[in-house]
């Protein structure tokens, strides 16, 4: 079931109301019956799965706590589980292929598994929920021992397929508070829900009918094509997720829970190292604890502070999908970030580096940099072979003649339900003015913009209102699931 989906629209409002009429006591386990049944619309014996590693790392973390002598050895062991599962399910193939591009030398080949393997909707997301748990309950916190609240933290259908990432230090507690429906929340959730469907549908979709058809073929595209539709891809991205986490927000809002915030204006970071703490939040602050403080974080100079960023961003791209070309996306990544790590160094021992940095014109230029290479890295995200992404890099680059004919100016218009694209720019402008008016509307005044009149309250049903028509008018036919729904 999708976020997206008429079945979602039913099943949601559906779910809010039956837990907002049945005894307080009993609204755990009608949510965690109904998160499984979220689960299983998709695939029914993967909620198997979900079960069998809610019940392993449940006990798993009451040993943890109550051992004392092999604590260690436990929590170890079960990391280990956790992650096989993992990389079982995701990267079962790709280990079968670079082992049998090693042995095709000496003619030798390893036989794919009798049944196929389906990865599993969101398994990235909830190991990684239970790998934290593991280790913050070795670290002291108390392990949790209701079944039922245990069983709905990696379950809870909001978050379940894509994140946000949650700690269950803030989860947990807020099954305990005995919350009555609360017309704010109801208000934040519906905003964020048609926030997030006018995101993904009329913003990410409109986008992804011209970059579907065309990136695959950079053959066919002038150096500028490309250029354009690596900056639409990564709108996509950004409108796709985002508009997917407004969503699950606004759904536990509806809910009455509060979920972590997953991205706060990317795209206006002056650096690398500051858009990966506005973009994808959850994930950067799980690798940061999880990952890179673990290897030593900056702990231990130079040289080890950019072994661990490689190291962590590498597996991070790995994480992302089962193949050579996430890896180097995610070592790009690492490799922006070095840069800046080392430019931040030389900016540091030069005062008039410093004031130059501090100017606003310097932070715009950032800000285009870092969109740049941002862009440059989702070359290989976007792109399923290395082979195809080599002659899209060459094209970008101006490694290869230009295109003799197709170019996508002329392309766009012959592509069905393209209309969107050039309507880009409006659905913009609607997202911008929509948020100040709603910031504004909350108190969250933008600098050197004077408040709205509470009188102005008008203002907020009529443009949710606008955005409902919108997506009834501009939605595509046959809207795509989720980019990360594939993590």
């Amino acid at each position: 079931m999708l976020f997206n989906s008429a079945a979602y629209l039913v099943f949601l409002p559906i779910v809010v109301a039956i837990y907002w009429l049945i005894p307080f006591k009993y609204r755990t386990a009608f949510l965690l019956v109904a998160s499984y049944f979220f689960y299983m619309t998709w695939k029914p014996i993967y909620i198997v799965l979900i079960v069998a590693l809610t019940a392993f790392n449940y006990f798993a973390g009451i040993i943890i706590e109550k051992e004392k002598v092999r604590r260690k050895l436990y929590l170890i062991g079960a990391l280990v589980a956790n992650i096989a599962t993992l990389a079982y399910f995701k990267y079962a193939y790709f280990a079968i292929d670079s082992a049998n591009g090693v042995l095709a030398i000496a003619g030798r080949k390893i036989s794919y598994p009798l049944h196929d393997i389906i990865l599993p909707l969101g398994i990235s997301f909830f190991v990684f929920e239970f790998i934290h748990y593991l280790v913050d309950v070795y670290k002291g916190s108390p392990a949790v021992k209701a079944p039922l609240e245990f069983a709905l933290f990696p379950s809870f259908f909001p978050t379940q397929i894509a994140g946000p990432i949650k700690r269950f230090q803030d989860f947990v507690p807020q099954l305990h508070l005995p919350a009555k429906i609360n017309l704010k929340d109801i208000d934040e959730g519906v905003e964020l829900i048609l926030w997030g469907l006018f995101k993904k549908v009329i913003v990410a979709d409109s986008l992804a009918i011209v970059i579907d058809k065309c990136m695959p073929h950079p053959e066919m595209l002038t150096t500028i094509d490309c250029w354009m539709l690596l900056w639409a891809f990564a709108i996509q991205v950004y409108f796709d997720f985002s508009g997917y986490t407004d969503i699950a927000r606004g759904s536990a809002a509806l809910l009455g829970f509060k979920v972590p915030l997953n991205f706060d204006l990317p795209f206006l970071a002056g650096s690398i190292t500051e858009y990966w703490r506005r973009w994808h939040i959850s994930l950067s602050l799980w690798l940061r604890d999880y990952l890179f403080f673990p290897l030593g974080g900056s702990k231990h100079g130079t040289l080890a502070t950019i072994r661990n960023v490689m190291i962590t961003f590498t597996i991070a791209g790995l994480w992302h999908g089962a193949g050579l070309n996430y890896i180097i996306f995610g070592a790009m990544h690492g490799l922006w970030l070095n840069c800046n790590r080392v430019w931040r160094l030389i900016v540091d021992k030069s005062p008039a580096l410093t004031t130059l940095t501090e100017t606003k014109i310097f932070h715009v230029f950032g800000v285009l940099l870092t969109f740049n290479a941002l862009a440059v890295t989702l070359v290989t995200f976007r792109l399923p072979n290395l082979e195809l992404s080599g002659r899209y890099f060459q094209k970008l680059l101006v490694l290869t003649p230009e295109a003799a004919s197709n170019p996508i100016s002329l392309t766009i218009p012959s592509i069905e339900g393209a209309a969107n694209f050039a309507l880009f720019p409006v659905f913009l402008l609607a997202i911008v003015i929509g948020h100040l008016i709603s910031n504004q509307l909350r108190g969250k005044t933008a600098p050197g913009i004077l408040p709205l009149p509470k009188s102005m309250q008008i203002l907020k049903p009529a443009y949710l209102a606008a955005l409902a028509i919108l997506l009834l008018l501009f939605a595509p036919d046959g809207t795509p699931s989720f980019v990360y729904f594939q993590f």
